[in-house]
């Protein structure tokens, strides 16, 4: 079953990469969020999109964290705060929408 998870998330970021649009608009652009993109810590929040894309929308809490960190939900929250604005749009409402991440000045 993790396989199939894999291959779905995989799909998704091929076809996401595929039919990104180039334009200043596209929902990878960074609003008010941090991110460090060459920090250990960001690291898992870059690498977490495709899986952000499964469940953001849809899924848990719960789920949307196991993408950063599926040991330690305290520890995904705290990365994906101090990370989201790596991640595209809908990530970055939820972080400051739900999880109540602060917005960097």
């Amino acid at each position: 079953m993790h396989n199939l998870n894999l291959l779905f998330t995989l799909t998704t970021l091929v076809a996401s990469a595929l039919t990104a649009p180039t334009s200043p608009s596209h929902p990878l652009v960074a609003r008010d969020g941090p991110c460090d993109a060459y920090s250990e810590t960001c690291r898992p929040v870059l690498q977490a999109n495709a899986c952000f894309a499964a469940y953001v929308r849809t899924g848990t809490k719960e789920q949307v964290l196991q993408c950063v960190d599926d040991q330690d939900p305290v520890k995904a929250e705290e990365q994906l705060c101090a990370c989201y604005g790596c991640a595209e749009t809908t990530v970055q409402d939820f972080a400051t929408g739900t999880l109540g991440c602060e917005a960097s000045a």
